[in-house]
């Protein structure tokens, strides 16, 4: 047994199967397969019952909460408000608390972003894009495709009673996903971003959490701000030069936009396409030019791989498995 089937296994007990008088008759092997089924069915089912809590939280809870975001040997401090107006209009902050002052303000289906050392905008969005996935804001409806979401117990985070969920791929193409949800209100105290080998490549940990009845006062001022512009990506983008076929994209990940710009540092002009699953992103770049990146790789939570062409070069930068980025290089066509 192999992959999340085996941990589906470890998720499941003796003493929660129950065995009805017909199949008490069966063979043993066959009894024991079938009992494995239904046990995994059933941790299936609560596991998805219990990333759907988590999701209520995120998006109907009215909290304060600070975190921690480690990164290899990156340490990053932030602050997150979460609630809604009277109208039901959600609103939402992060903004960090070392290194460049950033700011995150989400308000509705506009998300602007302050940074102290460029130009602040907005854009049409539902969610922000930070520490935590996007897909966490969504039923799980939406990433089953493929992951499996499989309770595996509890720990104590927080000085609260926790729920361990894994969410595990259904193919070895992309990394696996550990979060510890607080038994009592389904919200997320920590996550793990898990290798393939189960080695930790990033670790989002909460560090105080108070939800509230009440919309917190630094969102009541949040919602008076006159927030920047919003930029329009149709008019400010050019499209991409080629029809470009790449003829393999893990199962899951869609495309979020596609263009044609000059890279930065090489001025390089290349036709570039995001992916997304929900939980991570994958960047691809097509160049005219054979030699505009020689064949590199990269292997680490942000891995990179390039392939050269004939008359044409491809690279791939993403959160995923250094075999995955080859495979997606390597299967672009004109």
């Amino acid at each position: 047994m192999h992959g999340y089937r085996y941990l589906l296994a470890c998720a499941v007990t003796a003493s929660s199967l129950i065995c009805s008088s017909a199949l008490a008759a069966a063979p043993q092997e066959e009894l024991g397969a079938t009992e494995l089924r239904a046990g995994e069915q059933r941790a299936l089912v609560e596991g998805e019952r219990w990333f759907n809590l988590m999701q209520k939280a995120l998006t109907e809870y009215n909290f304060n909460a600070s975190l921690v975001h480690v990164q290899g040997q990156r340490i990053e401090m932030f602050r997150w408000l979460h609630g809604h107006t009277n109208e039901n209009e959600e609103l939402e902050l992060l903004h960090s608390l070392n290194g460049p002052e950033i700011h995150i303000i989400r308000r509705g289906q506009t998300v602007s972003y302050f940074h102290s050392m460029s130009s602040p905008y907005s854009i049409r969005a539902n969610t922000m894009f930070g520490p935590i996935p996007t897909a966490f804001f969504r039923d799980f409806s939406n990433i089953a495709e493929a992951y499996n979401a499989v309770p595996m117990g509890g720990a104590r985070i927080m000085d609260r009673t926790t729920v361990h969920v894994r969410l595990i791929p259904k193919e070895q193409d992309r990394y696996g996903y550990s979060l510890w949800l607080d038994r009592e209100s389904g919200m997320l105290l920590r996550m793990l971003t898990v290798s393939q080998e189960g080695e930790p490549l990033e670790q989002v940990q909460l560090t105080a959490l108070e939800v509230t009845t009440e919309l917190n006062s630094e969102l009541e001022q949040v919602n008076e701000l006159n927030l920047p512009p919003v930029v329009d990506d149709v008019h400010r983008s050019v499209d991409v030069r080629h029809d470009w076929q790449t003829n393999y994209i893990p199962r899951g990940f869609k495309l979020i936009r596609g263009n044609h710009h000059r890279l930065p540092i090489t001025g390089i002009a290349a036709d570039y396409y995001l992916y997304s699953d929900g939980l991570t992103r994958v960047s691809v770049y097509v160049s005219e030019d054979p030699e505009a990146s020689a064949n590199l790789r990269y292997n680490g939570l942000e891995s990179l791989y390039s392939h050269s062409f004939a008359d044409y070069s491809v690279t791939v930068v993403g959160r995923l498995p250094i075999a995955t980025l080859q495979r997606i290089a390597t299967s672009v066509r004109r």
